[in-house]
């Protein structure tokens, strides 16, 4: 890293390597987050323990600690040159706000808690950020320097080195009289320089990255922003209208057999629009933050109006009451509660099959009642949230953002 602090990205498209170039990059390259944790506790234990080290323990412990070095060297490298660059990013420098939409406690299930942990998003199991800094690893970066200058770092490592070269441990050394402390802020910078990583190489996962993938089995494929439970209304309305959704359901759950109607909507089709109104109804209650991005009428594409223009002054939603509409925040949450989603969306898929090869013989349960109610509620929220979006996007005053939940 000589001289490093008096060099300059070639283009913008380079920052956020260069960002990361040298101290970080250098410093992992031979090691995976487990290895590099593992390293890191056996460093701890030889520096806190007595006895005399042989040459191949020696070596592997300082090159440890030189690792760690070229770690703290690149986080102030970051900083600095993220200043000076004036840059920002999107994924890491927006704000994010509450979840406007975010299930009530009183409804919250078993599961909440562990669905909607702030780190579980990341693929690897991190445990030290806190939910800002899982947002933006730069404060990590910040307040690990905030008690330390990065001189001080550096001679308190050059103290360790000597220590294991000397084959005594810190105590005696009386250099670090908190190894421990010293310990867990090293790994929670060494978790933010993996999320870092992660940023640098396009792949930060949005905030409900595992209740898509992992829980719901879908996938978010265009990117950051097409994780948006908002983004994902768009995909519902796009090319069908209100009544025609509406239509087709009360076609799959026929009360009567001689109320049995033909599809408006093809079955393949209704079947993964069927599938998407579930998924994101649930998907509204999850998280606890969105990205403000998230709720920014103007950045959600292919948005389509529900309803016909001409009947926009009078519409009103059929299956949800002008109390409910008041707080769709508790309707949801309230429709919602105790309801596992993925077997609702089994249990659509499976009536729409049995369907589509004999109609007549598809009579109605309890449970298909609940689900035909589910369906059409659900309905009625995210015609209601479109039609939000879309009038907020029309405003002159440039200002799209819902109301916050307080």
């Amino acid at each position: 890293m000589d001289n490093a602090y008096f060099t300059n990205p070639e283009s913008k498209w380079d920052i956020p390597w260069f960002l990361l170039e040298d101290g970080i990059t250098e410093a992992f390259a031979y090691d995976t987050y487990g290895s590099f944790n593992k390293k890191l506790w056996t460093l701890l234990v030889s520096l806190t323990s007595r006895g005399d080290r042989s040459s191949v323990e020696k070596k592997q412990l300082k090159a440890t600690v030189g690792s760690l070095r070229l770690m703290i060297k690149g986080c102030h490298y970051f900083l600095h040159h993220k200043k000076r660059l004036e840059y920002s990013d999107e994924w890491i420098d927006i704000e994010w706000v509450k979840n406007p939409y975010r299930c009530k406690k009183k409804y919250r299930s078993r599961e909440d808690e562990r669905h909607n942990q702030h780190l579980a998003h990341f693929k690897t199991h991190f445990t030290m950020l806190n939910r800002r800094e899982g947002q933006n690893f730069a404060l990590a970066f910040a307040d690990f320097f905030g008690e330390m200058d990065l001189c001080t770092w550096l001679k308190l490592l050059k103290a360790w080195k000597s220590c294991i070269e000397t084959d005594e441990c810190l105590s005696e050394q009386g250099t670090d009289y908190a190894p421990l402390r010293t310990y867990e802020q090293l790994l929670k910078l060494h978790e933010a320089c993996r999320v870092a990583l992660l940023w640098a190489d396009l792949s930060y996962p949005p905030a409900n990255r595992h209740l898509l993938e992992d829980y719901l089995g879908s996938e978010y494929v265009n990117g950051y922003q097409s994780a948006s439970p908002l983004e994902l209304i768009g995909d519902v309305f796009y090319e069908r209208s209100y009544a025609d959704i509406q239509a087709s359901i009360l076609s799959l759950y026929a009360l009567s057999s001689s109320s049995n109607t033909p599809y408006v909507i093809p079955p393949v089709e209704l079947r993964a629009v069927l599938r998407w109104i579930l998924e994101i109804g649930w998907l509204l209650l999850q998280t606890d933050y969105f990205p403000k991005l998230w709720l920014d009428a103007d950045s959600i594409d292919f948005l389509r109006c529900p309803v016909p223009e001409n009947q926009l002054t009078y519409w009103s939603p059929r299956n949800v009451s002008a109390k409910e509409r008041k707080d769709l925040r508790k309707t949801l949450s309230k429709l919602f509660e105790g309801i596992d989603v993925r077997r609702q969306i089994y249990r659509v898929e499976d009536r729409l099959i049995a369907h589509c090869h004999a109609p007549a013989a598809v009579g109605m349960e309890a449970d298909d009642l609940v689900t035909r109610n589910l369906l059409l509620k659900t309905l009625d929220i995210l015609a209601l949230i479109a039609l939000d979006l879309l009038k907020r996007r029309r405003r002159p005053d440039g200002i799209c953002y819902p109301p916050e939940r307080k």
